[in-house]
C-alpha cells in the first residue's frame, strides 16, 4: 500500500473514533509516528477524547517484562527505551495506579519519574507529592514534598518520603499523625527523621508533639505504634499530675509472645516518692479459650509499705466431655486501696470482694459443677469476714419421669470443704456433705390450672460443729436430717384479649393468676450447733403458706413480622406469707407484747413497654404496725442519644417509723453535640443525713483523632469529704497521653 493510502486509512480511523476530521495530523507526521510505533512494538489504540490517547507500554524481558497501560494528552519516545507521557497522565502497572502531569519511564530499568501533582496508589496506601522517583519492579522509591497515608490511619508528610520495602518507609523533615489529611491536624509529631515499619513501629528522631501549631512536648527519640497487628516495643509515655502523689511519668513496654500471647509492663514514677509497677498478660490460644491477668503494685511512702491489686479472668469453652471453665479472681492488699488509688465510682464504694473459678458440664438431665470461691466482706476498717469453698463439688439431676408414672424425680447433692475467718476472733475449716432428693407429682393438666406436690428429705453432714455458745468449734461431727414438703397451685387463670392500637402494639392480653404455695421444713433439735456458711445451713423448721395475685399484660405488635410475637410489657404481683406455727411469728414488737403469724404484704410492679424504657417498683407493708417499711424503685430510659437511670430505696423501722435508710441514685448520659460532646453524671444522695454521699460528673469531647475528658468527683468517707478533679487527653492510636488530677479532703 502506498503512503497516501495509509494516510487515508488513518484519517478514516480517526473519523470512526468519533473525532472531527480536522484534528487529523498531516500525512508525514502520521507516517513517521506509525513507523516509530512499528519499530518499538507499541500500539496506540485510539483517541478517546479531543486530546486524550490510550497507550500500552511493554517492558523489555531483561527488566522483568510486563505491560503498563494508561492515558495521556501526549506520548513521546525520547529514545528507544525511554517513554515520556504528559498532560494529566494516568498510569497503571500491576497493583500501582499513578496520576501526574508528566511521567517518564525507562523500559529497560523500569524506573519511573513523575512530576506535578503526583498521586501514587497501591491498595489502601497513597503517596502524593511534587516529584516521584520509583522502581516499578521493586516497588520502592522516593517522593519529594510528599504526603502519605497507610493503614491503620497513619498520615505523614516530609520533604522526602522513601518507600524502601513493602512495609517500611523513611521520612525526612516532616510530620506524622493519626488525624486526617488536614493542613493543620489536631495533633501531630514534627520530626527530623523517621523510619516507619508497618509491621512494627514508627521510630522517630527529634520529635515535637504539637497540638495544632502549638508545641507541647519534645523527645529526641520515640516510638509510634504503626503495626496493623501486634509488635513488641515501647509504647508512648504518658504524663500527669496528682495533688497527692505529685507529677507522674508513665512508661509501658509491649511484648508479643507468639501469635496467641502478649504482655505489657508498666512503670509509673511519681514526684512525691511513689513508685508503681504493673503487668498485663493476655492469651487466646484458641477461639474457645482466652484470659487476662493484671497486677499492679505501688510503693507507698506514707504508710511505708507496698500495696497492690491483682485480677485474673479466664474462659474455656468446649472442653472435653462437653465441659466449660471460667475463673474470675480479684484481690487487693488492703481495704484503703480502694479509696486511695481507685478511680472507678463502683470500686471506691466497694464493700465486698468475690472470686470464683469453676468447671461445669451438662449431659442431658445430669450436670456436674466443681467450684472454688472466696468472699471477703469488709465490716469496718481492719475488720473483715472471709468465706471460702475449696472446693465445692455439686451434682444435679434435673427432673426425670419415673417410667410412665406421673411422678418426677430430681436430686441435688454437694460436697464442700469450707473455711471461715473473722478478723482476730474465729478461724476454722471443716467439711460438709448435703443431699436433697425430691419427688414431684403434677395433679392437674388443665391449661388454666396447675397443681403440684413435692416431697423431699434433706440430709447434711458436718465434720465439725459449734460450741453451745456459738463462738467456736467443738471438734465433733454433726448429722442433720429433716423432711421437706411443698405444694403449689397456680390458677384458675382468667384472660381477656383486647384489640386496640396503642403505640406500636395492636393486640393486648390481660391475664389474672391467683397463686397459693405451702412449704414445710421439719424440726432438727440441734440447729444451734450448725455452723452458718450459706443458705443451706440457715434452714430452720417452719410451716408457711403464701398467697398472691398476679396480673400480667402481654402485647403483640401491629407488624408481627417486624416486631415478633407477643411479650410481657406489664406485671403486678401482690402477695403475703403466713406462718402456721404460733411460736414462729412473722412480725413481732421488740418487747414481744405484739406479734402475728401474718407476714407483711409485698407488691412488685414491672413495666417494660419497649427496649428503651424499664421500671421496677417494690414495696412491703407491715400489717402489724400499719406502715410501709420498705420501698424501692429502679428505672431507666433512653431517648435519642440520651439516657437516664434512677434508683431509690427507703427503709424504716416498722415499729417506730424511724428512718433506717433513705437513699437515691441518679445517673444521666447526655449528648450535647452528636458524636462530639457528652456529659455523664452520677449522684448518690442520703435523705436521712441530707448529704450528698457521692457525685461524679464527666465531660467527654471526642474529635476525629483525639479525646478530652474533664471529671469532677466528690465522696464522703466517714466524716471526711474527698474531692477530685481530673483532666485527661487521649490521642488516637496512642492512648492516654496526659492525665492531671487534683484532690483534697475536708473533715466535717
Amino acid at each position: 500500500m502506498k503512503w497516501p493510502g495509509v494516510a487515508l486509512l488513518w484519517a478514516v480511523c480517526l473519523v470512526l473514533s468519533g473525532l472531527p476530521a480536522a484534528l487529523a495530523q498531516g500525512e508525514e507526521s502520521q507516517n513517521a509516528e506509525a513507523t516509530r510505533e512499528e519499530q518499538q512494538g507499541v500500539a496506540v489504540d485510539q483517541l478517546e477524547t479531543v486530546d486524550r490517547i490510550s497507550f500500552e507500554v511493554p517492558f523489555t524481558a531483561e527488566s522483568g517484562g510486563g505491560i503498563a497501560t494508561g492515558t495521556a494528552g501526549t506520548l513521546e519516545y525520547v529514545r528507544r527505551d525511554l517513554v515520556v507521557a504528559s498532560d494529566a497522565v494516568e498510569f497503571q502497572f500491576q497493583s500501582l495506579r499513578l496520576l501526574a502531569e508528566t511521567i517518564s519511564v525507562d523500559l529497560g530499568t523500569k524506573v519511573l519519574v513523575a512530576e506535578g501533582n503526583v498521586i501514587l496508589d497501591e491498595g489502601p496506601r497513597r503517596l502524593t507529592g511534587e516529584r516521584l522517583e520509583f522502581d516499578l519492579e521493586a516497588k520502592t522509591g522516593t517522593v519529594y514534598e510528599g504526603r502519605a497515608f497507610v493503614d491503620p490511619d497513619i498520615y505523614f508528610t516530609g520533604a522526602e518520603i522513601a518507600k524502601v520495602s513493602d512495609d517500611v518507609y523513611t521520612v525526612r523533615d516532616g510530620t506524622i499523625t493519626s488525624c486526617s489529611e488536614d493542613k493543620t491536624p489536631d495533633w501531630s509529631f514534627k520530626l527530623g527523621q523517621a523510619k516507619i515499619d508497618l509491621e512494627g513501629f514508627a521510630r522517630v528522631r527529634n520529635s515535637r508533639l504539637r497540638m495544632k501549631k502549638l508545641p507541647v512536648f519534645y523527645s529526641p527519640y520515640m516510638l509510634f505504634p504503626a503495626k496493623r497487628g501486634r509488635a513488641s516495643g515501647l509504647l508512648f509515655p504518658n504524663f500527669g499530675y496528682s495533688s497527692s502523689r505529685g507529677s507522674t511519668f508513665g512508661l509501658a513496654y509491649f511484648q508479643t509472645l507468639g501469635a496467641s500471647y502478649d504482655a505489657t509492663l508498666f512503670a509509673d514514677l511519681y514526684g512525691k516518692d511513689y513508685f508503681g509497677l504493673g503487668t498485663e498478660f493476655r492469651y487466646r490460644p484458641s477461639h474457645t479459650t482466652s484470659g487476662l491477668l493484671q497486677a499492679y503494685a505501688i510503693d507507698d511512702p506514707v504508710v511505708d509499705k507496698t500495696r497492690w491489686k491483682a485480677s485474673w479472668r479466664h474462659s474455656s469453652e468446649r472442653l472435653p466431655f462437653n465441659m466449660r471453665a471460667q475463673v474470675a479472681y480479684r484481690d487487693f492488699s488492703d481495704f484503703d486501696f480502694f479509696q486511695d488509688f481507685e478511680r472507678s465510682f463502683n470500686d471506691i464504694s466497694i464493700r465486698s470482694l468475690y472470686s470464683n473459678g469453676f468447671i461445669t458440664g451438662n449431659w442431658g438431665s445430669h450436670s456436674l459443677n466443681i467450684m472454688a470461691d472466696e468472699r471477703e466482706t469488709f465490716i469496718r476498717k481492719g475488720v473483715r469476714v472471709t468465706q471460702r469453698q475449696l472446693p465445692e463439688i455439686e451434682y444435679r439431676l434435673r427432673p426425670v419421669q419415673l417410667g410412665r408414672l406421673p411422678i418426677y424425680f430430681e436430686l441435688l447433692s454437694s460436697t464442700n470443704l469450707l473455711q471461715i475467718a473473722r478478723t482476730d476472733t474465729l478461724e476454722a475449716s471443716y467439711g460438709r456433705a448435703d443431699l436433697l432428693p425430691t419427688l414431684t407429682v403434677p395433679l392437674s393438666y388443665l391449661p388454666w390450672l396447675s397443681v403440684t406436690l413435692s416431697g423431699s428429705g434433706r440430709a447434711t453432714w458436718y465434720s465439725d460443729s459449734l460450741t453451745d455458745d456459738g463462738q467456736g468449734f467443738r471438734g465433733e461431727s454433726l448429722s442433720r436430717v429433716f423432711p421437706v414438703g411443698r405444694a403449689d397451685i397456680v390458677g384458675p387463670s382468667f384472660s381477656r384479649i383486647f384489640e386496640k392500637k396503642i403505640g406500636s402494639f395492636g393486640k393486648f392480653k390481660h391475664i389474672i393468676e391467683p397463686r397459693w404455695a405451702y412449704s414445710y421444713i421439719g424440726e432438727f433439735d440441734e440447729q444451734d450447733l450448725v455452723p452458718l456458711f450459706d443458705e443451706i445451713d440457715a434452714l430452720r423448721d417452719s410451716t408457711i403458706y403464701g398467697i398472691s395475685l398476679v396480673n400480667r399484660v402481654l402485647a403483640k405488635p401491629v407488624d408481627e413480622e417486624l416486631g415478633g410475637g407477643a411479650r410481657e410489657i406489664l406485671s403486678l404481683e401482690i402477695g403475703q406469707l403466713f406462718s402456721l406455727r404460733n411460736e414462729q411469728p412473722f412480725q413481732q414488737s421488740r418487747d414481744k407484747t405484739l406479734s402475728t403469724t401474718d407476714g407483711p404484704m409485698s407488691a412488685l410492679l414491672r413495666l417494660v413497654p419497649n427496649q428503651r424504657f424499664s421500671l421496677e417498683v417494690r414495696s412491703r407493708y407491715s400489717t402489724l404496725f400499719n406502715r410501709f417499711d420498705q420501698t424501692s424503685l429502679l428505672g431507666s430510659t433512653r431517648f435519642g442519644d440520651h439516657a437516664v437511670s434512677l434508683s431509690w430505696v427507703n427503709q424504716v423501722d416498722s415499729e417506730s417509723g424511724e428512718k433506717r435508710s433513705h437513699q437515691g441514685r441518679l445517673g444521666t448520659d447526655i449528648t450535647l453535640v452528636r458524636s462530639r460532646l457528652r456529659m455523664q453524671n452520677q449522684l448518690n444522695y442520703d435523705f436521712v443525713d441530707r448529704l450528698m454521699q457521692q457525685q461524679r460528673h464527666i465531660l467527654y469531647y471526642t474529635s476525629q483523632c483525639f479525646g478530652l475528658r474533664l471529671e469532677f468527683q466528690q465522696r464522703m468517707t466517714g466524716s471526711t469529704r474527698f474531692r477530685d478533679i481530673r483532666f485527661a487527653v487521649s490521642l488516637k492510636n496512642i492512648g492516654t497521653f496526659f492525665d492531671m488530677g487534683h484532690g483534697d479532703s475536708e473533715r466535717l
